[in-house]
């Protein structure tokens, strides 16, 4: 058994054979290892699910997490207070999740519904939570991540107190972090529709933001000088990404085989390797894909030519179905599909709840739009940011650098183990580690796409091989796709005139649109 797992105790008994779904689910997420409450059990915690009394709780000696039993109401609203034993990045949120149990009292009151307590805690060295809310079994195809969302009352409390049992030996997150990115735009004038380039990164720098243009490669022939130097000077509040290749109908999604989908993204490379030539602007190598989604081929090509990552809409990105069997994808902060990492994105017009529960999961917060979201102003930015500035220090940063800090890092004695959410990471190590190792990815799809690791120009290490590590503490790793492949070795789609007709009328429409009369 992994000496890091924690033993929970979950009572009544027989309240963990009726949920086998979730607590398998959450073992794997959280390492634990959940068992039925036995009286000479001695556990780090006690999960109670219903029926016992107060006085009960307070006996079990370990600190308990106690949820309702009874008939659920209807759906209501509840607050999570700002109090400090709550994760600051849920604080001040309204939800609403289903109540049940009669009213409750303790010494602090973390969550309330039409005044009344419905999350609470006791003081002591075994305090004891307790919750107006059950405790539901996932549904055979339902994901650990949407139960958050679905009932946060619950699944709220329960990471919280899973994180506060498990974090003496755990894993350090990766860092809140946050971009906004506009689909489309690109660098041939000082302003693409409604964004002026000047006047975002003013607002920017008031706000604090990044922005992020996803650029379509085909757009890459030609750029503006000034817009250049100002994208290259304020690298700090405006950054360039891949957006697919030409931009033409279900582009990323219709590559039939993984040779097609390699020559689609080998034009793209080539496109934005000679820009980056041209105009000493780099572009990261991560792509948001035309409407957020890719064929699973797309994914495969993408991790054998060695992108950061693929910023998408859905977890597994040419579904918005993932497999029932697999309750854990979209958990974490990426997701491993074919050797390709996969980082999530939602939309700016996302509720501030939406947003908050994805920092609260440790997943960086990547808000997407269009530039004609901009229509009435920049106003929508600053709400934006503002929503996510809210839930701590946020590190508002380029797609290359969320990417890079996207792994979650353990250090046992002097050994750090490092878990990769990207496929090329920039890593701190903490004072005292003498020895690296890396995990294999969680993978959705293939775990043997990645076949190992390396740092710097040391040679390719397997995974969960130990490395020395030496003076410098920021390491850059890689991991290596099994089918790798050279972009320059791979012929070219035939040329083709209409992707750069539809590109140059939907362009014209774009950059028209500032121009027409508005509507009253």
């Amino acid at each position: 058994m992994n000496s890091h797992r924690t033993s929970v105790a979950v009572l009544p008994g027989q309240a963990l054979s009726a949920r086998p779904r979730l607590f398998a689910a959450l073992a794997a997420a959280f390492e634990i290892v959940f068992e039925p409450w036995t009286p000479d059990a001695r556990p780090a915690a006690v999960l109670s699910l219903g029926g016992a009394a107060p006085a009960e709780l307070a006996s079990l000696r370990a600190p308990v997490l106690a949820f309702a039993d009874g008939r659920e109401n209807g759906g209501e609203r509840f607050e999570v207070l700002a109090h400090a034993r709550v994760d600051r990045r849920v604080r001040g949120l309204a939800l609403e999740d289903r109540l049940a149990g009669e009213e409750i009292e303790d010494d602090e009151v973390l969550a309330v519904s039409g005044g009344r307590a419905v999350w609470t805690r006791s003081n002591g060295t075994a305090p004891v939570q307790r919750l107006r809310a059950r405790l539901p079994e996932l549904a055979e195809d339902e994901l650990l991540f949407n139960a958050l969302s679905a009932r946060p009352l619950a699944f709220v409390a329960l990471i919280q107190f899973l994180r506060e049992l498990t974090a003496p030996g755990g894993w350090t997150p990766p860092p809140l972090r946050a971009s906004i990115v506009f689909d489309d735009p690109n660098v041939r004038w000082r302003r693409y529709g409604f964004i002026d380039y000047r006047e975002l990164v003013a607002h920017a720098d008031r706000h604090d933001y990044h922005a992020v243009m996803a650029m379509i490669p085909i757009d890459a022939a030609w750029a503006h000088g000034p817009t250049v130097e100002l994208f290259r000077r304020r690298r700090d509040r405006l950054s360039l990404v891949f957006h697919g290749n030409d931009h033409v109908k279900r582009e990323l999604m219709r590559p039939p085989t993984r040779d097609a989908a390699l020559s689609l993204l080998s034009q793209a490379l080539r496109r934005v390797e000679r820009f980056e030539r041209r105009t000493r602007l780099a572009v990261d190598r991560v792509m948001m894909p035309p409407h957020g989604m890719a064929a699973r081929t797309m994914a495969q090509a993408l991790a054998a030519l060695g992108f950061d990552s693929l910023c998408a809409i859905h977890p597994l990105p040419w579904t918005e179905t993932p497999p029932g069997e697999q309750p854990l994808v979209g958990w974490r902060p990426g997701e491993f599909v074919d050797g390709c990492a996969v980082i999530p994105r939602i939309p700016l017009s996302s509720s501030r709840s939406d947003i908050a529960l994805r920092a609260f999961m440790d997943h960086p917060v990547v808000l997407y739009g269009h530039h004609d979201d901009l229509a009435d102003g920049l106003d929508v930015l600053a709400t934006a940011a503002d929503a996510v500035n809210g839930l701590g220090d946020v590190r508002w940063i380029p797609s290359e650098e969320i990417a890079a800090s996207n792994y979650a890092l353990r250090l046992d004695g002097e050994t750090a183990t490092v878990r990769p959410y990207a496929r090329r990471i920039q890593v701190q190590l903490p004072a005292g580690a003498t020895e690296l190792r890396v995990q294999a990815p969680d993978a959705a799809l293939d775990a043997a796409a990645l076949t190992g690791w390396s740092s710097g120009a040391d040679s390719r290490r397997a995974f969960g091989d130990a490395s020395g590590a030496g003076p410098d503490r920021r390491l850059e790793l890689r991991l290596h796709a099994r089918d790798a492949a050279d972009a320059t070795s791979i012929a070219l789609p035939p040329w083709r005139p209409w992707p750069r007709l539809r590109r140059t009328a939907t362009e014209v429409r774009d950059r028209m649109l500032p121009l027409r009369p508005r509507r009253s």
